[in-house]
């Protein structure tokens, strides 16, 4: 088997061993799940797709990870990682199948990882969105413009050019980081 199918009732994928993997589409077969990043600073969430359960009762994910290179299929231990994992309810613009069909495909012919432009996030809103961004690249650029935006203005007020120039370039930075998250690559 050199490919994945799709049924109104089961998935199946193709395995190193060449036994397929039969998962069985659930209620929850194409919902949004996180768990949190391990060692960050800022509190980020890896989020992937739910696929649905093997013969044995285990969860199955796709996923981008910067450590796969390329989206991946994994069971809930490989992909929780000793982390509790969640659900999120965020909006979408396709039903929960469409996405399961979006999230392979998308897995099948996977871009390779970027920390800027095809992270985690990018992946999962590209596949129940079609939108490119990362939440939390998102949230960094909002927060260097804001600090750019208070140190420029501590900088004009204090008459201090070098803390107002430096203040403009972390906001820049923070503008054109936001812009670049949101640059969609083919």
């Amino acid at each position: 088997m050199n490919n994945y199918s799709i049924n109104n009732r089961n998935i199946t994928l193709p395995s190193t061993n060449g036994s397929p993997i039969v998962l069985s589409l659930t209620q929850n077969s194409g919902r949004i799940v996180y768990r949190d990043k391990i060692n960050t600073l800022i509190g980020i969430k890896h989020p992937g797709i739910e696929l649905g359960v093997d013969q044995f009762g285990n969860r199955w994910f796709v996923h981008h990870h910067y450590k796969n290179v390329r989206p991946t299929v994994e069971r809930e231990d490989q992909f929780s990682l000793g982390e509790p994992i969640f659900y999120d309810n965020r909006p979408v613009n396709y039903s929960q199948i469409q996405i399961v069909e979006r999230a392979l495909n998308a897995w099948w012919f996977g871009n390779e990882y970027h920390w800027l432009w095809k992270n985690c996030q990018h992946f999962v809103n590209s596949v129940t969105k079609n939108e490119s961004y990362s939440e939390a690249i998102d949230t960094v650029s909002d927060r260097a413009m804001l600090l750019g935006s208070i140190t420029s203005l501590i900088g004009l007020v204090s008459g201090n050019k070098n803390l107002m120039n430096l203040g403009m370039g972390i906001a820049a930075s923070g503008a054109i980081g936001k812009g670049m998250s949101r640059f969609r690559q083919s």
